[in-house]
């Protein structure tokens, strides 16, 4: 490769000769079971975790969208006040436990996505127990502000399909790689 890559340095063309090369390794990577692995981790992460990291911000942010409604945060505690006014303070005064619940949950998805795309096993199952806790910390403190927020339920199912897919992934890269070529691997 070197001795083609020197031959395409004396014609001029090192780019296209780069640019053949970048083509051909696209082209082979689905066909190896290395390279279905890694477009698949690519995959679950930018079509799950980062989109799922985004939404627990947005909550975090006070940002409106579905789960929290057009007022977001403050939205739905001030709808939760009008229902039962006793709870006024109490629920004003707890939004920024939620907003540090929320936080937590999207850092640490991102942090799941970076040690799944480096094989960190060990830190996957660190930052999701992490996620976890926070999810039913968020869903019973919001069960006792009485608060309606539907997404939590949602949310915690999202992250029950977010860590059986982690699993698999984990699997299959165990499977594809014995030696342990990274620093541990789950199950």
């Amino acid at each position: 490769m070197e001795g083609e890559f020197q031959s395409a340095l004396d014609d001029g063309r090192p780019l296209a000769f780069a640019a053949g090369c970048l083509i051909a390794a696209w082209r082979e990577m689905p066909a190896q079971e290395e390279g279905q692995l890694a477009l698949a981790s690519y995959a679950f992460v930018l079509g799950m975790l980062l989109p799922m990291a985004t939404l627990h911000l947005a909550c975090a942010l006070g940002l409106p969208h579905l789960l929290l409604g057009p007022g977001g945060l403050y939205g739905m505690l001030a709808a939760s006040s009008a229902q039962n006014p006793y709870l006024a303070t109490t629920c004003f005064s707890a939004a920024p436990a939620l907003v540090a619940l929320w936080l937590l949950l999207g850092l640490s998805h991102l942090r799941i996505a970076w040690a799944l795309l480096e094989h960190d096993w060990s830190g996957v199952v660190r930052f999701a127990a992490l996620a976890v806790a926070a999810s039913a910390t968020l869903a019973i403190f919001t069960g006792v502000l009485f608060l309606k927020d539907d997404g939590v339920a949602l949310q915690a199912a999202a992250l029950m399909v977010e860590l059986t897919a982690t699993y698999a992934i984990a699997q299959w890269h165990s499977r594809l790689f014995p030696s342990g070529s990274s620093r541990s691997v789950i199950g």
